[in-house]
């Protein structure tokens, strides 16, 4: 590849190309091909998608992955409740009898507070 095209930007936006490039380690001319590949791609992938009439399909299976994934990233307040008995029982010889004690005493209402936002949460929804 011999053949040489001049752009024309502002210097802020050269150098913001010049910065992405140097993370990837490319030099200029190996990251504008790329990512001048990547619309093309992108655009004929959308034009043939459009052609076949997948468009409504493809953001339906976008919706679906984004909301798997928001629900394996919430996790469930029972769930926390056991990671934290099992973390307390893990932590438990390294603490001293009075100041296990003193936890326990407050665990009552930080649970209750727990409690409350879980009720919160779900009024919310």
């Amino acid at each position: 590849m011999n053949d040489i095209i001049s752009l024309r930007m502002s210097e802020k936006e050269r150098d913001q190309i010049v910065r992405q490039a140097r993370k990837v380690d490319e030099d200029l001319s190996e990251y504008i091909l790329k990512a001048t590949e990547q619309r093309i791609a992108r655009e004929l992938h959308d034009q043939r998608a459009e052609e076949l009439g997948l468009e409504p399909e493809l953001e339906q299976i976008a919706e679906s992955v984004t909301e798997q994934v928001n629900k394996a990233a919430d996790i469930e307040t029972t769930e926390e409740l056991a990671y934290e008995v099992a973390l307390w029982d893990l932590i438990s010889t390294d603490y001293s009898s009075e100041e296990r004690a003193i936890a326990m005493d407050e665990a009552t209402d930080k649970l209750q507070e727990e409690v409350d936002n879980v009720r919160n949460k779900e009024g919310q929804e």
